[in-house]
């Protein structure tokens, strides 16, 4: 039987991506596997984000944004705030039935779920974000269940796809091209595989994929900048009131994903 098929020597350093084995190992997984087994639908997670953040070039990430705060006051002040999120499980318990709070309160008990909103502090109680790139990774993770619930798509596995779909959209109509591709390589890297494993292997659902990606495009290309937004304030407003407060825009309705995800999943809806 014929071994794994080398690269090519034009092929062969054209890429940082392509030259490093941990993420050529990612994209062929994660991209041709079917769901099955024990393993986590993103398997291998921590390796691959930690493999992103040695390939990248962060000198010149820091100069995009730093070149980006220059023309966009808003997201200067953002950025110079550095504001973290500080709330407990409880204290989003005592947010209204129905509010963002409450929702995703309710969430994490049902699946027994705490909160991390600090991961970082597990391994050095005293880490802070250091430059602005270490902020707004920080920042994307204490803010990502919103995007779900402002997108009211649901927590299971496809529901993952319609955030992907609005911080892509958002980030590309609010900064420039190239910055915008340098902070979503992540967001590309978990959830682009995900396309093409749907068309190998459950094309079935590969309309409701489609439809939870390309209708969160459309709402993040639409509406204001959502990921400077300091959701700690609006926890007591339920989905269709932060979108109204947020300018929100394109939103068709919400998704009941549930279906899918079980498919997608091989029995699993949540991944």
């Amino acid at each position: 039987m014929a071994g794994p098929m080398p690269l090519s020597d034009g092929a062969a350093g054209s890429s940082r991506w392509l030259d490093d084995a941990r993420i050529r190992d990612w994209v062929a997984f994660h991209t041709l596997r079917r769901n099955t087994g024990p393993q986590s639908l993103i398997e291998g997670l921590p390796e691959m984000v930690g493999a992103v953040d040695e390939l990248r070039d962060r000198d010149r990430v820091e100069a995009m944004i730093k070149d980006e705060r220059r023309r966009n006051k808003a997201l200067d002040r953002w950025f110079d705030e550095r504001f973290v999120s500080t709330y407990t499980l409880e204290d989003l318990g005592q947010n209204p039935e129905g509010s963002i709070g409450r929702l995703l309160h309710d969430h994490m008990v049902s699946l027994g779920l705490t909160l991390e909103l600090l991961p970082q502090r597990q391994a050095d109680p005293s880490w802070a974000p250091e430059s602005d790139l270490d902020y707004y990774t920080l920042r994307s993770g204490q803010t990502h269940d919103f995007d779900h619930l402002i997108g009211e798509c649901g927590f299971d596995a496809i529901g993952e796809v319609f955030p992907a779909g609005l911080r892509t959209g958002n980030l590309f109509a609010h900064l420039s091209p190239d910055l915008a591709g340098e902070l979503l390589t992540t967001t590309m890297f978990v959830t682009f595989p995900w396309a093409m494993r749907t068309m190998l292997h459950y094309p079935q659902i590969w309309p409701v994929v489609w439809d939870n990606f390309s209708h969160g495009h459309d709402v993040g290309t639409k509406s204001a900048n959502l990921f400077i937004v300091r959701w700690e304030e609006l926890l007591h407003l339920t989905p269709a009131q932060v979108r109204s407060e947020l300018g929100v825009k394109g939103f068709t309705g919400p998704r009941d994903n549930r279906a899918a995800s079980l498919i997608f999943g091989e029995g699993r809806e949540i991944f």
